[in-house]
C-alpha cells in the first residue's frame, strides 16, 4: 500500500512562492539589526527566530509570533542580507499559511464608512498592500460600489485615509480629526517668540533615540506631530495650519527606497510638491509659498539630520516669511 508523505511545516512554506529560501538563512542576525520594528515597538520581532520555528516544525508558535504579522515588506533587510534572501517573502509565506489555518491579523486597521464612500477607487490605487477592493453591495437599500478592506492585508499605514476625498476611511489614533486636533492655532501662539512651525514626523524615519528625544526638546513655537507614515499627510492639514497663522510646515519622511510602508514617502512627496507649486502661484515673492511647506526625506543612517532640517526651516521662516508677514499686517 502506498503511503502519502506528510508535508512538514518547512515543506509547506517552501511550496509558496518566495518561501523556498527558508533554508538559505544561516541566522546571522543582519536582518534584525537592519529592521526598525524591534527597536520601535515590538521586542519579540525576530525574523531569524521565525525561520528557525519553521525548520523545527513549530507551527503554532510561528503563527502566533508577532514577526508573522508585523513585517511590512519594506525590504530594508534584503539589501543587507549576505544570502540575498527576501525575508519578507518567507515571512509572507508563513502568514499565508497562518491565515489558511484560521489565524487573523492582530493589527489595528482602517475601516470604511460605506455611507460616505463613493466607490471612486482612489484607495485601491494608493494602497501598498492591495488591501482595499471595490465591491457591489447594498448600501441604504440601494446597490452601490464601495470600498471593502481586507483586514488581514491592511498594515494600518493610513495612506488610504489621506487619499480618500470624502473622508470615508479612518484608522483609530490617526483619523483626520485626531491629527487636526494636534495642529495648534497660530492665534493661540501670539505670545510665543520665534517663527511658528508644525513638524509632521514619520515614526519610522528616525532610527536614533537621540533624534527622537531632540524633537521633544524644542520650545513651544515648534509643534511636533507623530504619524505612522508621511503618506498619511493630507495637504489640507498643511493648509489648515497656514490659514490659522502657523508660519511653516515641515514634513519629515523616509528616504527613497527605505519607506517602511513601501511607497508612502513617494505618495507624500508628490502631494507636498503639488501643494508647494500651488502656493507659489498664489504668493509673492516667487518661492515664498512653497518655502513655507517643506518635505524632507531622512535616511535611516542619517543620524542628527533632523536637527539640521528643523533649524534650517526655522531660519528660513525667521529671515523670509516673518518679515513678509509683518509687512503685510
Amino acid at each position: 500500500m502506498a503511503h502519502t508523505k506528510t508535508l512538514t511545516f518547512a515543506d509547506q512554506v517552501r511550496a509558496i512562492p518566495e518561501g523556498e529560501h527558508v533554508e538559505t538563512c544561516y541566522a546571522c542576525g543582519t536582518c534584525v539589526s537592519t529592521c526598525m520594528i524591534q527597536q520601535k515597538g515590538e521586542p519579540q520581532y525576530n525574523p531569524r527566530r521565525l525561520l528557525r520555528m519553521v525548520m523545527m516544525d513549530m507551527r503554532e508558535e510561528a503563527f502566533k509570533s508577532p514577526t508573522t504579522w508585523l513585517c511590512s515588506a519594506c525590504d530594508l533587510c534584503y539589501e543587507a542580507c549576505p544570502q540575498e534572501i527576501h525575508i519578507s517573502g518567507v515571512i509572507g509565506a508563513v502568514k499565508q499559511l497562518a491565515l489558511g489555518a484560521g489565524y487573523t491579523s492582530p493589527l489595528e486597521t482602517v475601516t470604511v464608512d460605506e455611507s460616505l464612500c463613493s466607490g471612486c477607487g482612489i484607495c485601491v490605487m494608493v494602497c501598498p498592500y492591495d488591501a482595499p477592493t471595490l465591491v457591489e453591495k447594498a448600501v441604504d437599500g440601494q446597490m452601490d460600489s464601495v470600498s471593502e478592506v481586507d483586514a488581514n492585508k491592511c498594515m494600518g499605514c493610513g495612506v488610504c485615509v489621506a487619499a480618500c476625498p470624502l473622508g470615508a476611511i479612518a484608522r483609530p489614533g490617526v483619523s483626520n480629526a485626531e491629527i487636526v486636533a494636534q495642529i495648534p492655532l497660530g492665534r493661540d501662539l501670539t505670545t510665543v517668540e520665534g517663527p511658528k512651525l508644525v513638524t509632521f514626523v514619520c515614526d519610522w524615519c528616525l532610527r536614533a533615540d537621540s533624534d527622537v528625544a531632540l524633537l521633544e526638546s524644542y520650545p513651544e513655537n515648534v509643534r511636533v506631530i507623530h504619524i505612522p507614515c508621511t503618506g498619511r499627510i493630507d495637504p489640507e492639514m498643511a493648509l489648515r495650519a497656514l490659514r490659522s497663522g502657523i508660519d511653516g510646515v515641515l514634513v519629515c519622511g523616509c528616504a527613497p527606497g527605505e519607506c517602511h510602508y513601501k511607497r508612502g514617502t513617494y505618495v507624500s512627496s508628490c502631494k507636498i510638491g503639488l501643494l508647494g507649486r500651488m502656493l507659489d502661484q498664489m504668493s509673492a515673492p516667487a518661492g515664498f509659498g512653497s518655502g513655507r511647506v517643506r518635505f524632507v526625506q531622512i535616511g535611516t543612517q542619517e543620524r542628527g539630520r533632523i536637527r539640521a532640517e528643523v533649524d534650517s526651516m526655522l531660519a528660513y521662516l525667521e529671515s523670509i516669511v516673518m518679515p513678509v508677514r509683518e509687512a503685510g499686517s
